[in-house]
């Protein structure tokens, strides 16, 4: 699995030979950011500032660990042992889920002429067309809030809290939304 991607903060993005700066592009994984050449007129980027190991299924046991098992080498206390023994048994179930999941999830958002289009590591998970996008939409889960961008039939892209710029993100929808229904 690696190190967590890297961004390409401070360093200049692929564009279409526009000479122009691609809003969002400076903060994309090097995948994501090489994958804006294969779309035309891109707007702008948005990237998700999460990594898997930000997962709190995965997280809460291993600190959890750390914690029993310090307490177990300072004390010798078998009931901190069996502890530690547990949470390493959760954080080793935990992580294939994790892994699973993180792989789609959504690494980058980019915005073109075209539409809009979800990424993982460079790799075109979702695309929406503007023609066939239907409606920008919250949905709030347990006071998570993510919202969707819903296209024909089934389609949909799901931009989450930790996307950057993710009110620019929607407000592009919405215009692009608003000037085709309109």
């Amino acid at each position: 699995m690696g190190a967590p991607p890297q961004s390409l903060r401070g360093s200049s993005p692929p564009t279409e030979g526009s000479g122009e700066s691609i809003s969002g592009a400076e903060e994309l994984r090097q995948k994501d950011a090489e994958a804006l050449l294969r779309y035309r007129g891109v707007r702008s980027a948005h990237t998700y500032q999460a990594s898997w190991y930000n997962n709190a299924t995965f997280v809460f046991p291993l600190v959890a660990v750390i914690i029993a098992g310090i307490i177990w080498l300072a004390t010798g206390s078998g009931e901190a042992g069996g502890a530690a023994i547990f949470f390493l048994v959760v954080t080793g179930a935990m992580l294939p889920v994790v892994f699973i999941t993180w792989q789609r999830q959504t690494t980058a958002v980019i915005v073109h002429e075209a539409g809009v289009t979800a990424l993982h590591s460079g790799l075109e998970q979702q695309s929406i067309v503007w023609d066939e996008l239907r409606s920008v939409r919250r949905v709030e889960t347990m006071g998570n809030v993510r919202w969707y961008l819903d296209g024909a039939g089934e389609e949909y892209i799901v931009i989450e809290g930790e996307i950057a710029e993710r009110e620019q993100l929607l407000d592009s929808a919405r215009a692009e939304l608003e000037r085709r229904s309109g």
